[in-house]
Formats: C-alpha cells, structure tokens, sequence
C-alpha cells in the first residue's frame, strides 16, 4: 500500500518549514550585535622613506647658465611657405613662392 495524499503533504509542509527555521537561524545566527563600544583605531600609514640628494648649487658649482637663442643670420631663406595643412616649408631666395601656393590648391 502507499502513503496517502495528505500524509505526504503534510511530510512536505514540515520539512519546508524546517528547512526555512535553519534557513532563518543560519541569517540571523551570523549577524551578532558588538557588546560593547570599541574604540576605532586607524591603520598606521605607509610612509616611503626618499632618500636626499643635495641640489647642484649647493655644493658651490655654478654651471647652469643660461644658452644664448639661436636666430637665423643668412641671407638665403626669405620666408616660410604651408604645403599641406600645417606642413611648413622654408623657401630660399631662388624659389617662386607661387609655386608653392599651386601646389596646396591642387
């Protein structure tokens, strides 16, 4: 003979049940309110020791002058021509500059 319906239903409500109460005491079992207050005391940081290493000036040498600028004194470049975009070209004294705005139009 088998079991009855309500028999079995009544198995299956139980252990639902039971399995639910673990379920609950498991959550509730983890979650512990403290005692007491406890004072919170911070992580001590990491401090990177850099080592020291003295300037150039202090050690009396004075070597850091400052370069005189380059400038252009020929005579041969007349000026700067733009090919393409932002390509710029020097242009000497027996160059056509017209040449050079052709070229950026075509």
């Amino acid at each position: 003979m088998s079991t009855p319906q309500r028999i079995k239903e009544a198995r299956m409500k139980a252990h639902q049940e039971q399995k639910a109460k673990r379920r609950r005491e498991k959550l509730f079992a983890s979650s512990k309110k403290p005692s007491g207050f406890e004072v919170y005391v911070p992580p001590r940081r990491y401090i990177r020791e850099t080592p020291d290493y003295p300037s150039v000036t202090s050690t009396g040498q004075t070597n850091c002058e400052k370069k005189d600028s380059t400038q252009y004194s020929g005579d041969y470049l007349v000026g700067i021509a733009t090919m393409h975009k932002s390509n710029a070209v020097p242009v000497g004294r027996d160059d056509n500059p017209t040449n050079y705005s052709t070229m950026r139009r075509n």
